[in-house]
C-alpha cells in the first residue's frame, strides 16, 4: 500500500518543512517503503504524529485583482510529504468505509470519485426539467461560505467523525494530527514567525478536500 501510493507521486510538487522533495522519494521508493511502512505503524498504533510533521510553509499563490491585496492570495501549505502519504492510505480507506455504508448521501458530488460540478449540474437541471414538464415550481437558493475550509472548528470536525463511526485509534490519530499544528509564512526567501494553527486544516494536504 505505502509502495503504491510513492508510486503516484507527484515529482514536481514542493517538500514541506523538512526538506524531503517527493521526487527524491519517488526514486527511492524500493527502499524506503518498509522504512515507512514500519514508521506509519508505529504512529497509529500510538495514536500519535510526530511533531515535525505538523509544521507547515505557508506559500501565497495569487488568484486575481490587485497583488498587492493580501485578500487576493490563497495561502496552500507545505507539509510534509511523508505524512501525506499516511494521510493519503488514510483518507482512501475511509472513504471506502462511508461509501460502502452511505454514511455520504447521493446528493454529494463534490470531491467524490467520478463525480464533479459537470455531473451535479445535470442532476440539478434534471429536477428543473421534471418541474417544468409537470408544472411544479422549482425553489433555488443559493449559499457560499466564505473563507470554510479555514474556519473548520477542530472540535466539531472530531464530534462529527465520531457519530460517523470513526473511532478509536484512528480518531486519536486524527485528534493529534490536528492539535498543536504550528504554520509560517514563507516568502522570497524570509520567513515569519511560527504561528499556532487553532482552526481549519493546511489548504494543500490531503484532507483540505474532504471535510464531510
Amino acid at each position: 500500500m505505502v509502495k503504491k501510493k510513492l508510486a503516484t507521486v507527484r515529482q514536481d510538487r514542493a517538500g514541506g518543512t523538512d526538506n524531503l522533495l517527493p521526487r527524491l522519494l519517488a526514486n527511492i521508493q524500493n527502499e524506503i517503503s518498509y522504512p515507512l511502512r514500519f514508521l506509519f505503524n508505529k504512529s497509529m498504533i500510538e495514536g500519535a504524529v510526530p511533531e515535525d510533521w505538523k509544521h507547515a510553509n505557508v506559500t501565497p499563490i495569487f488568484k486575481k485583482g490587485s497583488k498587492g491585496v493580501p485578500e487576493n492570495y490563497r495561502p496552500v501549505s507545505l507539509t510534509s510529504q511523508c505524512c501525506k502519504l499516511l494521510e493519503a492510505i488514510i483518507r482512501d480507506n475511509m472513504i471506502e468505509y462511508l461509501e460502502k455504508y452511505n454514511v455520504i448521501t447521493d446528493s454529494q458530488h463534490g470531491f467524490r470519485t467520478g463525480r464533479s460540478c459537470l455531473s451535479n449540474l445535470l442532476s440539478f437541471f434534471d429536477l428543473v426539467s421534471e418541474g417544468v414538464d409537470t408544472g411544479t415550481a422549482v425553489d433555488v437558493i443559493y449559499l457560499d461560505f466564505a473563507k470554510a475550509f479555514d474556519k473548520v472548528l477542530h472540535g466539531q470536525l472530531l464530534y462529527k467523525l465520531d457519530k460517523y463511526g470513526i473511532r478509536g485509534k484512528l480518531l486519536l490519530w486524527i485528534r493529534s494530527w490536528l492539535n498543536n499544528r504550528f504554520q509560517r509564512v514563507c516568502l522570497e526567501g524570509t520567513t515569519s514567525d511560527w504561528a499556532e494553527v487553532l482552526s481549519g486544516v493546511p489548504q494543500g494536504s490531503v484532507w483540505d478536500h474532504y471535510y464531510f
